[in-house]
């Protein structure tokens, strides 16, 4: 008995879920990560497209801030607090960026396309 309890202890711990994406963002649009009703997870962010990328934080007394620009080849990395919305907007008018999303922890979490 003693054995399964470490073994099921083993085995929460080493659940660190994880997810990975390749998003592709329409002109003057948005992708948001969250809704503001999550834990607390890892986003590193690859710009793979031609365009900038603005990264934006939605915080739980819901301002906006803005954590600067994806430059085209950048790599971010953010540590997202729980219930903070993360969103990732293509500056471009005319052509499509595209990002690279690896998380790691929460992952049970919304994804979708905004307009900004």
């Amino acid at each position: 008995m003693k054995y399964i309890l470490i073994l099921i202890a083993a085995l929460s711990l080493g659940a660190c879920r994880s997810l990975q994406s390749v998003t592709y963002i329409e002109p003057a649009q948005a992708f948001s990560l969250g809704e503001g009703r999550h834990g607390s997870y890892v986003a590193n962010i690859q710009n793979i497209g031609p365009e900038d990328i603005e990264v934006l934080v939605r915080q739980p007394d819901s301002q906006v801030v803005s954590l600067g620009l994806l430059q085209k080849a950048g790599k971010g990395h953010y540590d997202v607090p729980a219930n903070t919305q993360v969103i990732f907007k293509n500056t471009s008018e005319a052509r499509q960026g595209i990002i690279q999303i690896r998380l790691k922890g929460d992952t049970d979490l919304s994804m979708g396309y905004i307009r900004e």
